[in-house]
């Protein structure tokens, strides 16, 4: 038997160039399509694997659980192939021209700061502190430790996020930054805000009894204020804004009488090594047709840790589920766990978390998620949306 023909290179940057077209044309057709069960687009792999194997690109669709064919026909729901097929205009999948492939995702996707619970079941939610217990009080700051802005909630309602990372302006201030939805309350937030270190849902409950009112909590565990964030756009009945990000920044800039936290390490991810950089985005090389940029990541997040995963996804269009209603998003990042995890990349409480590739560098932001995948701002949107929010000529990642 010959050997199977080496794959042309070139045909795969072009087949990306086609799928990213198909995706900018009718993704939101895909998704408003009440026909199908397709809650979100991307470009992946046909093997469903990370992008820089050697599978072809191809048009992936998350749904929430893979179901066989005769139950979808029975349900009445279009089969991914049909509604892709149907959303191109096409009567017959066969006519795309283009791979497809489907993803189950085990649960829609939501923004992961889901850790707002009631002070009463305090304790029964947000899993066992990690073997690495990112969740306490940190007197030494860095990415990955437990936060939240217990404004409006606070000390009826206990929540945590994330810190994903720190960074500097033109004129000397450094920031932490997570996401909206951690620190700046999903728009609702007020300039000034003081963002608490750690998240109010990991305070024991003879902390609670000392800290029992909101400038008890603030004077005690305040690390920054809010000074900016980019608005979440949800849909409404005029349409369906579009989002590129979930963000915000908080100086550090505790309240006059806060215990001073050290910052002299605030390079450094959780428990483990510093941030580096950050990378370039991800982009298809024209010639070999290869992704450029370290698709094996990992982060340190509140709840789950130290965690690693794969790029699987790039360009992805979905609706994720806020408190405040449903956003579109677009241009995302989707993640997978490794397969030297034991568990899934992230759980409710790791939202805000950088997202580092392999070098340590800085790929993206994470801000929502499955129960088995993950989504992730790009890096380099969140920076450019976050200098334009504070007004700043330069905002530069603090680096080791």
């Amino acid at each position: 038997m010959e050997p199977d023909a080496p794959r042309d290179a070139t045909t795969d940057g072009a087949t990306f160039t086609q799928l990213l077209d198909w995706l900018n044309a009718h993704a939101d057709a895909l998704l408003d399509d009440p026909g199908n069960n397709v809650i979100g687009v991307g470009i992946g792999k046909k093997s469903a694997g990370p992008l820089d194997d050697d599978s072809p690109y191809c048009i992936t669709g998350f749904v929430e659980k893979k179901l066989p064919q005769t139950q979808v026909s029975a349900m009445g729901v279009a089969s991914f192939a049909a509604a892709v097929a149907s959303a191109s205009g096409q009567r017959q999948p066969k006519a795309l021209g283009f791979e497809i492939d489907v993803v189950e995702t085990g649960s829609p996707f939501v923004a992961h700061a889901g850790l707002k619970v009631p002070r009463a079941l305090r304790g029964a939610h947000g899993g066992p502190p990690a073997s690495l217990d990112l969740q306490k009080r940190f007197g030494l700051l860095r990415s990955g430790i437990g936060i939240t802005n217990p404004h409006r909630a606070y000390p009826k309602t206990l929540s945590v996020g994330t810190l994903g990372f720190f960074v500097r302006d033109d004129r000397g201030r450094t920031y932490l930054v997570s996401n909206n939805h951690v620190i700046a309350d999903e728009n609702a937030g007020q300039p000034g805000d003081v963002v608490v270190q750690p998240g109010t849902l990991d305070l024991t409950s003879s902390e609670l009894a000392l800290m029992n009112t909101l400038a008890k909590l603030t004077t005690q565990t305040g690390i920054a204020r809010l000074a900016a964030w980019v608005d979440l756009k949800f849909h409404d009945p005029h349409g369906i804004p579009f989002n590129a990000v979930d963000c915000a920044a908080a100086e550090l800039k505790a309240p006059p009488k806060a215990p001073a936290r050290d910052v002299t390490e605030i390079a450094r991810a959780g428990l483990g090594g510093n941030i580096v950089g950050v990378a370039s985005p991800y982009t298809i090389d024209p010639i070999t047709g290869r992704v450029a940029g370290s698709t094996r990541v990992c982060k340190v997040g509140r709840t789950t840790g130290w965690t690693e995963g794969e790029v699987t996804q790039i360009a992805v269009v979905t609706d994720v589920r806020y408190g405040a209603g449903l956003a579109r998003f677009r241009n995302q990042i989707g993640i997978a766990a490794s397969p030297d995890n034991t568990g899934p990349f992230s759980k409710a409480g790791d939202s805000g978390s950088g997202i580092l590739d392999r070098d340590h560098k800085l790929v993206g932001l994470l801000f929502a998620g499955s129960e088995n995948r993950t989504l992730a701002n790009p890096i380099q949107p969140v920076l450019d949306a976050l200098r334009i929010a504070l007004g700043v000529t330069t905002l530069d990642v603090v680096i080791a």
